[in-house]
């Protein structure tokens, strides 16, 4: 017997959910909007961040010391820095060391190669190469480096330039999570409304057959759930047309929120959580149809 009352009413909303026409598209494609609106800022925002760590995980501080600074001083160096607690390691790269690399990384370019012997003397720097325990700490260590008794042998550090791409990534996570939930908010509160105004409509077209139904007797819940699972319908496409939207969106926009050199990585992290994201908005389609639906039942169906 209730599988049998679900599925009439089932179907009810179903005849429901076509009869409306346009009002039909309009609340699925706002609650489509809606839905897209937190799925990318949801999928960028987790993609800023693992970028972020990504970065982090890559840079290291190296410290480049004058060419005067006698080797004995720069192990002095590495030995203090060893001890601070936020290093996890330290390795001196001396001048030759540096560079027999720069001529392994520029094997294939014999141009370079034979400038760099035309040069009677060595031009390269020696250097500590810093790695450290935790990717956050890398500002402390370059704030105690900077304030150390070798800042003066010091001729240069190179995390400045990974901190501007730590400090873009951070500015572009906070921007995107406050647009995100100001226009999610919006959005829903949008597609409520329609929803709201669609299922209200569809009460009065049917404001005959419910007091037919009235007269025969039957239950409250045999006449009010039609319009609960009209909700939720509109809430099952509008997902289903979102998750299909929502792959060429990401990859249009997400060049120019975390730049072109981490599109792999942020589609490879959509692509392994797709059914997470898809179960996601299909959740807060179908909640957000529920709460329309019953809105509308309480102000305009009085059973």
């Amino acid at each position: 017997m209730i599988f049998l009352t679900i599925s009439r009413t089932l179907k009810a909303g179903f005849k429901n959910f076509y009869r409306n026409g346009s009002l039909t598209v309009a609340a699925v494609s706002i609650l489509t909007l809606a839905l897209l609106i937190i799925s990318v800022i949801l999928v960028l925002s987790i993609s800023a961040n693992l970028g972020l760590k990504y970065v982090q995980d890559k840079i290291d501080i190296r410290v480049y010391f004058k060419s005067n600074v006698q080797e004995q001083k720069i192990m002095a160096f590495r030995a203090e820095v060893q001890r601070y607690k936020e290093v996890k390691s330290a390795e001196y790269i001396s001048k030759n060391k540096a560079l027999d690399d720069f001529k392994t990384a520029n094997a294939s370019k014999p141009d370079i190669l034979k400038a760099i012997e035309a040069v009677e003397e060595n031009p390269l720097l020696a250097s500590v190469n810093i790695k450290a325990t935790n990717p956050e700490q890398y500002d402390i260590i370059a704030k105690s480096i900077e304030n150390s008794n070798y800042r003066e042998d010091i001729a240069s550090i190179n995390y400045q330039q990974y901190r501007l791409v730590i400090d873009r990534f951070n500015t572009t996570i906070k921007t995107i999570r406050k647009t995100g939930v100001f226009l999610f908010v919006l959005f829903s509160l949008i597609a409520i409304l329609i929803t709201f105004n669609v299922i209200r409509m569809t009460i009065f077209n049917h404001g005959t057959e419910i007091e037919i139904m009235r007269l025969v007797g039957a239950s409250n819940n045999f006449i009010r759930l039609p319009f609960v699972f009209e909700g939720v319908i509109y809430g099952v496409f509008a997902a289903v047309v979102s998750i299909i939207l929502l792959f060429p969106i990401v990859k249009i926009v997400t060049p120019y929120v975390v730049g072109s050199a981490y599109v792999q990585i942020i589609q490879s992290d959509f692509t392994r959580y797709f059914i997470l994201i898809f179960l996601a908005q299909l959740l807060v389609g179908v909640l957000l149809g529920i709460i329309s639906s019953l809105l509308a039942i309480r102000r305009y169906l009085k059973v």
